[in-house]
């Protein structure tokens, strides 16, 4: 109920669905492009270099853009490019993390830092977002 009170104030920000889906769309461009970006552990580096993988990321930003370029409520459309989006993140920074703590290699910081900016937005658009509307 207090959820409610407090979003009487806040409308959906049409501009935190257009940077956050504009952000995941680039990171997946990045990893599109660099096909090696992930090697440790050689076992799982074919699965996380997968075209598809960043295909996945490219869509969920995309899905994202256009959500708050056209300002959709569809909340199916709204709550899968939310969903997706989280897990694409979740798994990047997964896999980063094994680089860093098994194989002791920090070049990603950039990456990283983005990543985390990213779901911090996510995690204000799932805040702000009402179903009910």
């Amino acid at each position: 109920m207090l959820h409610r009170k407090l979003n009487l104030h806040h409308k959906l920000s049409r501009w935190n669905f257009i940077k956050t889906g504009l952000l995941i769309s680039a990171l997946a461009v990045c990893f599109l492009i660099d096909r090696t970006y992930f090697f440790y552990p050689p076992s799982l580096a074919p699965a996380w270099n997968n075209v598809w993988v960043d295909s996945i990321g490219l869509m969920a930003g995309l899905i994202l853009i256009l959500c708050g370029v056209f300002d959709i409520r569809v909340q199916l459309i709204i709550k899968v490019g939310l969903g997706v989006s989280v897990a694409f993140l979740t798994v990047l920074l997964v896999a980063e993390s094994f680089h860093i703590v098994g194989a002791g290699y920090f070049r990603f910081h950039p990456a990283i830092v983005f990543e985390i900016y990213a779901i911090i937005n996510l995690m204000q658009i799932a805040y702000e977002y009402d179903p009910q509307d």
